[in-house]
């Protein structure tokens, strides 16, 4: 009995070994092993290097091209039209005869005219040879003075009815010249409204000329931007039909008023266009400069973000992820900003949002590393 005694008590001792070191196996595994630091891993095309470069402000403009200089040539007497010398399309001088009216009405006029002006220098005559003999006999005192003052009267109608009759000759014989109509600038014919044959009323429009040495574009800017906008600032603009050509203009005039409705405020610029490539009525599309700077520091507008009122970016430095805070311009048309504090020369940064990044985190670049030219 005392030997299964202490047989048990031998197995009790074994079994309580085993289970401790059963514990102290399964304690030692569950123990949690430290977690790996965090690698923020970038390709080559998610950095930039911040570098010098010129840096544009823009503001896009659209609109019409339009002739700056056009006229419509109107019938200034009213007439059978005879004869229209010129066709759509052709070139004009300033001067040349366009057409002319039959000038048989208008020179019945200047007759008559002439007429009305002889009968009333006659009048005039006769109304001064009275005078002269009623003024000897008022010197006599044969008559009165008041019978005088009549005769004196009608000398002084006489006269304003020749001075009038005198005048209505003048404005006949004009009309006589405004039969036959000149071009009153050099263009070209874009439009003849009248054919040899019709009779045309005073102010019918017969042609109209365009001048396409100078063509203007008016566009709309909106009343916040209108405030940098300049006479004599540059702007290119493309034109339907012309590929990726661009050409030239000047800011020549601005409006003084805004738009009812919009309250946009249209302004006016001037293209040269002495070979005549352009014509009135096309659509262009373009960008107004607004200032440029040289040797700026430039990054994508995609790398600054914004938290709290204020503006940052992410670096890479010694392999760290660094958040600075910089101050920035605003966008240019291709999407950079100007680093006005913050940044030097040479910095690599995050070009875009990737994912939520931190302070501190280490940064590791897949792929090539960049050359030093492509830094420089």
């Amino acid at each position: 009995m005392k030997r299964a005694l202490k047989f048990g008590i031998a197995a009790g001792i074994v079994v309580a070994l085993a289970a401790a070191g059963y514990a102290a196996v399964r304690g030692k595994r569950a123990e949690p092993k430290p977690a790996a630091a965090p690698v923020a891993e970038f390709l080559q095309n998610d950095l930039v290097f911040v570098e010098p470069g010129s840096l544009e402000q823009s503001l896009p403009l659209t609109g019409s091209l339009a002739p700056l200089n056009e006229a419509t040539v109107k019938a200034k007497v009213a007439g059978e039209l005879v004869a229209v010398t010129v066709r759509e399309g052709e070139s004009v001088a300033q001067g040349q005869v366009l057409a002319r009216i039959d000038p048989t009405e208008v020179q019945a006029r200047v007759a008559a005219r002439q007429a009305d002006v002889e009968a009333a220098r006659a009048q005039l005559t006769w109304a001064r040879k009275n005078r002269d003999s009623q003024k000897a006999l008022l010197d006599k005192a044969f008559i009165s003075q008041n019978a005088f003052d009549n005769v004196q009267s009608s000398y002084d109608v006489a006269v304003a009815r020749l001075n009038a009759a005198e005048a209505d000759l003048v404005v006949a014989r004009k009309s006589l010249g405004d039969a036959v109509l000149v071009a009153p600038i050099p263009g070209t014919v874009s439009l003849r409204h009248a054919q040899p044959g019709e009779r045309v009323p005073l102010d019918a429009k017969l042609v109209s000329i365009v001048d396409l040495s100078r063509l203007q574009l008016e566009a709309s800017v909106p009343p916040a931007a209108i405030g940098r906008v300049r006479i004599g600032q540059a702007m290119n603009f493309r034109v339907e039909g012309f590929g990726e050509r661009e050409f030239a203009g000047r800011i020549e005039r601005i409006n003084p008023s805004a738009t009812a409705g919009t309250r946009s405020i249209s302004v006016y610029a001037v293209i040269d266009n002495r070979d005549a490539l352009l014509r009135g009525g096309m659509f262009a599309q373009g960008a107004l400069t607004l200032s440029r700077v040289d040797n700026a520091l430039v990054v994508p507008a995609s790398a600054v973000r914004e938290e709290i009122g204020q503006t940052y970016v992410y670096a890479i430095e010694n392999g760290v992820i660094r958040r600075k805070n910089v101050r920035v311009g605003p966008p240019d048309a291709a999407g950079r900003v100007q680093v006005l504090e913050g940044l030097a020369a040479g910095d690599r940064i995050v070009r875009v949002n990737l994912w939520a990044l931190r302070e501190g985190v280490a940064a590791r670049l897949s792929g090539p590393q960049p050359s030093e030219t492509a830094k420089k």
